[in-house]
């Protein structure tokens, strides 16, 4: 495949994420709406801690989405990780490498921002969208379940929230393995 057709590629991924992205937000945000218009039952964090109301969240929501799709597109089109030499480098060793620069800070991506904020840049671009797609669909389709069927209105107050945070989290160690997965392959062919 050559450069131009990689682009196109990479592009076009660009724009179905971000259609998805939205059109998952506010599939989300029409069901909650149909479902809860004062957003009494509503288990969103703004709401439940901060008291928010529609206006706040959508706006939230559109400032978030518009700067997770900037950091999606960084992640495709700018971000470039940087290439370690070392020999027989294990993925804790590149992670920790392209985080902090070296191969022995793993730890610290635990409890520390990363020196490399262009990695950490292109972490939260993927990761948090591919996270939010896939959850806008679940927590719409949990919703038009609790419009529609009383016996999963039944069953949701009995743990259902906290089995959809759960999922999120879930999902969002999966994207990030697949994210580190993806570019320490990227870097074993650098060095092959």
């Amino acid at each position: 495949m050559n450069q131009t057709e990689w682009k196109k590629k990479k592009m076009n991924r660009f724009i179905i994420v971000s259609i998805l992205l939205v059109v998952g937000r506010l599939y989300d945000a029409t069901t909650t709406y149909l479902y809860t218009p004062d957003l009494l039952n509503e288990s969103n964090v703004l709401v439940v801690f901060f008291g928010a109301r529609w206006i706040s969240i959508v706006a939230v929501q559109i400032i978030f989405i518009v700067g997770l799709i900037y950091l999606y597109f960084f992640y495709l089109f700018r971000f470039r990780a940087i290439r370690c030499t070392e020999k027989d480098l294990t993925l804790k060793g590149y992670i920790s490498y392209l985080f902090f620069g070296n191969t022995t800070s793993f730890e610290k991506m635990f409890y520390r921002i990363p020196k490399n904020r262009n990695a950490f840049f292109a972490y939260i671009g993927y990761v948090t969208s591919m996270t939010l797609l896939t959850v806008s669909y679940i927590v719409g389709t949990s919703t038009v379940l609790l419009l529609t069927s009383e016996s999963y209105r039944l069953v949701y107050n009995k743990g259902i929230p906290y089995i959809l945070y759960g999922i999120m989290v879930g999902l969002a160690i999966c994207f990030s393995w697949q994210f580190f997965k993806n570019k320490y392959n990227e870097q074993k062919g650098y060095i092959l």
